[in-house]
């Protein structure tokens, strides 16, 4: 059986969209009452279990909605769920700020919808994750982006770069049980010669895998089997290992034979020719 879809608006004209639809209602500046009113004319009573036909109900935003009823949105796309026949779809953009609810014991937007919805696809760009991905590699800081780097200014999203052709998809979707299904996926846009788009794990990504560790960089000593394991080189070059050597520690004059017995020990350290060049900078600094 074909799936009814009726599609609404807040911010996408008819002309722009790309798929055959049942039903258009433009929701931008009508009430909850009134389009609720729209979108149930175009989906089947309730008492029609009987009925084998599937519909689709899109909505393209729910910014304008959730911005103008705080407290009212959770009920209202519930109530649209008038059969099990009926799915619901919707995108929320996180980065679009919202008005504070009144209640403050009222959880906020993302937790409603999280907790309301049965399958959630997480969008996010695929260089970002590729730069976080580096620096966990090497052990270092995340690299934070868009909104989370707390800059001032007007708000420009990622501009296209040659490479800069996929998106990373986070997939969760709940059963009836209960339990959760995560996976996340790459999606690549179509090529001249792919008109399809592909789509593949994110761990079987060539580009984001890891480099593979090459066997000439692995030594024959007992300790090469735990090396190779680790992202970082625990090794020491000649150099290193050389200065490590004439690194000239304090110790205690109890150790040596001029100590008395009974005296204790004091920390005494000779100044090198480092160390004096930093003292005499600064005595001309005073």
């Amino acid at each position: 059986f074909k799936t009814s879809i009726v599609f609404v608006s807040y911010t996408t004209p008819r002309q722009k969209i790309q798929f055959e639809i049942t039903a258009f209602v433009a929701a931008y500046g009508k009430s909850l009452s009134t389009l609720q009113e729209q979108i149930l004319s175009h989906l089947p009573a309730p008492g029609r279990s009987s009925d084998p036909a599937k519909y689709l109900v899109i909505i393209d935003s729910l910014a304008p909605l959730v911005s103008s009823h705080v407290e009212l949105f959770a009920p209202f796309l519930t109530s649209l769920l008038v059969s099990p026949a009926i799915s619901l779809l919707a995108s929320y953009h996180a980065d679009i700020p919202l008005a504070l609810s009144g209640s403050p014991y009222m959880p906020d937007t993302l937790h409603m919808l999280s907790y309301l919805a049965t399958s959630i696809l997480t969008v996010s760009s695929f260089p970002q994750v590729l730069a976080r991905k580096r620096a966990r590699d090497r052990s270092l800081h995340e690299p934070i982006f868009g909104l989370a780097e707390q800059k001032e200014g007007v708000l420009i999203g990622p501009r296209k770069k040659e490479g800069d052709i996929a998106l990373v998809v986070n997939m969760e979707y709940r059963r009836r049980s209960g339990r959760a299904i995560s996976e996340t996926f790459v999606l690549t846009s179509p090529s001249k010669t792919n008109t399809v788009p592909n789509f593949m794990v994110l761990d079987d990504c060539p580009m984001y895998a890891s480099l593979p560790v090459l066997d000439s960089e692995i030594s024959s000593s007992p300790n090469s089997i735990e090396l190779s394991q680790t992202t970082f080189n625990l090794t020491l070059t000649e150099k290193q290992k050389r200065d490590r050597e004439a690194v000239v520690l304090p110790y205690f004059d109890a150790q040596t034979n001029d100590a008395q017995l009974g005296d204790g020990g004091r920390i005494l350290y000779q100044m090198g020719t480092e160390d004096r060049e930093d003292f005499d900078d600064e005595e001309d600094e005073i």
